[in-house]
């Protein structure tokens, strides 16, 4: 029992440094049966005396670092289609309450109210199309360099927690929500660049760090949107955790996975966590876009759109957390097996 649960608690330590964010991915290991990414493959040959703790928590943290920043580019087109249809809220909703967020393309943001415009629903194509045709497909990366070496710090940030308060005799789910609440302080001012670099004019990341600082001050770069993104990330690495777990930890569900086992369950648990925060991350986007306070957002937004514009870009945000978490669990089992082998 002993052999076992120090077996479990090294593997748990390898994997933790992965986590959800902006995102918003979380690796973990699930309870039970120590089933996971480090044993999904049954390398046999990788005995305990091979994984030690120091190199296996290195190997992981550098496999964790590169394969999340390697998901967030692949699925980032989709998360730039999400924000677009997120951000055309603002003038839909204030057709209804007569109030306007705008930031211009030197970074100023702007509240002001003024008469009431005819404005479409527009579908996901539409946006598709109106991405391509203002900017082609450089249009569907903006903001994707800021937002990979964003994941990649973070991630190691959320492994460094997750690992401590494991070490603490916490529990899994404990550790998971404590790393999601920390790094939510970091993944705040990458989500900031990223929305307005998705949706508005930049020379590059540098332009729109400055003209945020310049504008708004640092505040405006570190606490815009600070308090929805707490509130979307400790729930959603909480439940992705659990999800995922329970996944990896269900032997006839491996089994019948086989070596796309980490893949695929990632996907399923990345796409399943977003759906509960996702009105969370509707306000963020658009407090991250418009500098509005988010009561104010949350006002309009019902007023403008009801229930309904909580939801929006709900589908192109779970595709980017199936592709994300997809591709982010198949290059850290590829990395993880190249190190430690």
């Amino acid at each position: 029992m002993k052999r076992t649960g120090l077996k479990m608690r090294r593997r748990i330590l390898a994997l933790s440094c992965l986590s959800i964010g902006a995102s918003e991915a979380w690796v973990g290991l699930g309870t039970g049966g120590g089933t996971g990414i480090g044993n999904v493959r049954n390398t046999k040959s990788l005995s305990e005396t091979q994984l030690c703790l120091v190199p296996e928590a290195v190997s992981s943290l550098l496999a964790g670092s590169v394969a999340g920043a390697v998901g967030v580019g692949a699925a980032f087109p989709l998360d730039t289609i999400k924000t677009k249809q997120q951000v055309k809220l603002e003038e839909q909703s204030s057709v209804q309450s007569s109030v306007q967020y705008s930031v211009s393309p030197s970074g100023v943001v702007s509240i002001s109210r003024g008469p009431a415009d005819e404005s479409s629903n527009d579908n996901l194509w539409t946006t598709i199309g109106e991405i391509w045709d203002e900017q082609g497909l450089a249009g569907f990366y903006g903001g994707v360099r800021t937002s990979m070496l964003g994941q990649a710090i973070i991630k190691a940030t959320a492994f460094g927690i997750n690992a401590a308060v494991l070490q603490a005799d916490y529990d899994l789910v404990t550790a998971a929500a404590t790393a999601g609440f920390v790094t939510a302080f970091l993944a705040s001012p990458v989500d900031r660049i990223k929305v307005l670099m998705q949706t508005d004019k930049f020379e590059g990341e540098v332009d729109c760090f400055r003209s945020i600082v310049s504008t708004e001050g640092w505040k405006g770069l570190l606490s815009t949107g600070l308090g929805p993104t707490i509130l979307r990330e400790v729930p959603a690495y909480t439940l992705y955790f659990y999800l995922y777990g329970t996944l990896m930890s269900t032997a006839s569900a491996t089994d019948a996975m086989g070596a796309l086992a980490p893949a695929i369950s990632g996907a399923l648990a990345g796409a399943a966590c977003v759906v509960p925060v996702h009105p969370v991350d509707v306000v963020k986007t658009i407090v991250q876009h418009s500098a509005a306070q988010w009561q104010d957002v949350v006002s309009d937004l019902y007023e403008g759109q009801g229930m309904g514009g909580f939801w929006e870009g709900l589908g192109p945000r779970m595709g980017r957390a199936a592709l994300n978490h997809a591709v982010t669990f198949a290059v850290y089992d590829f990395i993880i097996h190249q190190v430690v082998r």
